[in-house]
């Protein structure tokens, strides 16, 4: 019996860890919602990755951002604003 307990907590707070942080994420970057939004951050990602970013994708971005995240100091940082380039649009 006490087992069975242990495992439906478990489960009932990894539900309510993954709906808030779902909820926090939405609340973040409104955006994100959006298939086109999405698209333009994974888009940035996977040009980026190779160390070579093309043009299109340096025109996709504001200058103001692209100086903040040339800027930035570690790669978290960086795909935070990213993100917020993309998803608050």
């Amino acid at each position: 019996m006490r087992k069975k307990k242990f495992n439906k907590n478990i489960f009932v707070n990894a539900l309510f860890f993954l709906g808030g942080l779902t909820a926090g994420i939405i609340l973040i970057w409104p955006g994100i919602l959006k298939v086109d939004n999405r698209r333009c951050f994974l888009n940035i990602l996977k040009d980026g990755s190779d160390g070579k970013v093309s043009l299109g994708t340096i025109l996709a971005i504001e200058p103001s951002y692209l100086i903040k995240i040339n800027n930035a100091k570690t790669k978290y940082l960086k795909l935070l604003l990213i993100g917020d380039q993309c998803f608050r649009r």
